[in-house]
């Protein structure tokens, strides 16, 4: 039999080189499990559906609308303060599709003239605002991923999950909880 005594700090306690350890070793803490549910969520909120991204070399956000651009462009207006991004996309769509509506020609009865090429074109506003609108998601899924790898928000978790580390600031946690079991 050997006994082994340690002594465990909390993350607060550890020194300012230990401390860099701990957030280097943990570096993807925050973002090895699902990170991105509450982008996905915010954008299926006001109608638009993430079907997949890359932050690497692909760099891209692909999206389609759940029901339509224009319901889209009404749940961001309704949902995300006029300082969001988000909400001049959604306002220039709606001015540049009101503007092609009402400016399209119309016949003596008040009917559009040359349907087909009216649809072609309202097709090509929607289809704008979708690049857009994804351009924008990809942003705010770069900005969420720099901020949870970020030196402080990396901290921030292991304090609020109570972690131990030893005095190097190697994760020690499964020792106290083998501790706790026997």
């Amino acid at each position: 039999m050997k006994t082994i005594q340690l002594k465990l700090y909390e993350f607060e306690e550890l020194s300012e080189q230990a401390k860099q350890k701990a957030i280097a070793d943990n570096a993807d803490f925050n973002v090895n499990y699902n990170w991105w549910d509450m982008v996905y969520e915010d954008a299926k909120n006001i109608g638009l559906k993430i079907t997949g991204f890359d932050l690497d070399r692909a760099h891209y956000c692909n999206a389609e609308f759940i029901h339509d651009a224009i319901f889209t462009a009404k749940q961001v207006r309704n949902d995300h303060g006029e300082q969001a991004d988000t909400y001049g996309e959604a306002q220039e769509f709606q001015e540049k599709r009101d503007q092609l509506a009402n400016s399209w020609p119309k016949d003596e009865n008040g009917e559009f003239e040359n349907v087909d090429e009216l649809d072609i074109a309202l097709d090509e506003c929607e289809g704008d605002f979708l690049k857009r609108m994804s351009k924008r998601y990809l942003s705010i899924l770069d900005n969420e991923f720099d901020h949870l790898t970020s030196d402080e928000a990396i901290a921030d978790a292991l304090i609020a999950n109570e972690y131990w580390f030893t005095e190097d600031g190697k994760m020690a946690t499964h020792l106290v909880n083998l501790v706790q079991t026997a």
